[in-house]
C-alpha cells in the first residue's frame, strides 16, 4: 500500500496552511484530494504532492 499524507503534512511540504489549501480546493485552483473511506479525511499520494508543489509554487 502507498503511503497516505494527511493534511498535516500537506501544510509541512509546501508551506501553507490548511485554510489556504480549502479555499483553493473550492475555488477549483487545485485538484481534490482522496477521502478515506473511515472518517472522511483528505489524503494525498506522493505523486498528489508533486503535482500540488507544481501548482501552487508561486501561490506562497
Amino acid at each position: 500500500m502507498k503511503k497516505r499524507y494527511f493534511i498535516k503534512d500537506l501544510e509541512k511540504i509546501l508551506r501553507v496552511n490548511r485554510a489556504a489549501y480549502f479555499y483553493w480546493e473550492k475555488t477549483g485552483k487545485v485538484p481534490k484530494a482522496k477521502r478515506t473511506p473511515m472518517g472522511n479525511y483528505r489524503y494525498w499520494s506522493a505523486e498528489n504532492i508533486k503535482k500540488l508543489k507544481k501548482i501552487t509554487g508561486g501561490w506562497y
